[in-house]
């Protein structure tokens, strides 16, 4: 019985993704029209994905929910190759060459998903529910690095002066460039400008400066 009970749980959260992953997609779509999420009504964004209204509801009680449970899945990636890279104690042999992949790597993402981002940066300034989620999301990465910072700097990997502060501040610095850069670019500065840039700041803060 347990297993068959573990089996319709896998079963539930896999038809639960799966029904996030097409509203996400629709939500996407829409706003990639130049449409605002404030102004999309539940009625289009559930038309959009195929649902009634009345099913959309049972998996999503709110407009604000829709936001939260779509961007969980659609800025997982946004996050992992800095996880990665933290993760990964060969990442301080690897040079900046390794930083400028990770950063590569959200760069692109953010561009995949930009008017989910988009929309989700907005909602984040009136919305504490939204607000909540993504500035959470951010605070869980921060803690996370700040961790394995803890750890490098006890080992002698990195300098005493390389703290969690350190950390938070490149976090917020990435996020907030990242957004402006792909949202509200300036025609003077390319994608590997940036990488390149943003790489080497990031690069001399966690190693101050050693190569």
């Amino acid at each position: 019985m347990a297993s068959v009970t573990r089996s319709q749980a896998a079963q539930a959260r896999e038809h639960r993704l799966e029904v996030t992953e097409r509203v996400l997609g629709a939500v996407e779509e829409l706003l990639a029209t130049g449409e605002r999420f404030t102004e999309l009504p539940v009625q289009r964004i559930a038309e959009q994905s195929g649902m009634s209204r009345t099913n959309f509801y049972q998996y999503f009680p709110n407009k604000s929910q829709v936001l939260i449970e779509v961007a969980e899945v659609g800025s997982a990636e946004f996050f992992a190759a800095p996880t990665s890279w933290f993760a990964d104690d060969a990442s301080l042999d690897a040079g900046v060459a390794g930083v400028a992949r990770a950063i590569g790597d959200m760069v692109a993402e953010f561009r995949k998903h930009w008017p989910l981002m988009r929309a989700l940066g907005e909602a984040a300034a009136y919305d504490a529910d939204v607000a909540g989620f993504w500035f959470g999301r951010i605070d869980e990465f921060i803690d996370f690095a700040s961790g394995r910072v803890d750890e490098w700097r006890a080992a002698g990997r990195v300098d005493d002066s390389v703290t969690s502060a350190s950390i938070a501040g490149l976090t917020w610095m990435v996020e907030r460039t990242v957004t402006q850069h792909v949202l509200h670019p300036r025609t003077d500065t390319s994608d590997d400008e940036l990488i390149a840039a943003l790489s080497r700041t990031i690069w001399l803060t966690i190693t101050a400066g050693a190569e």
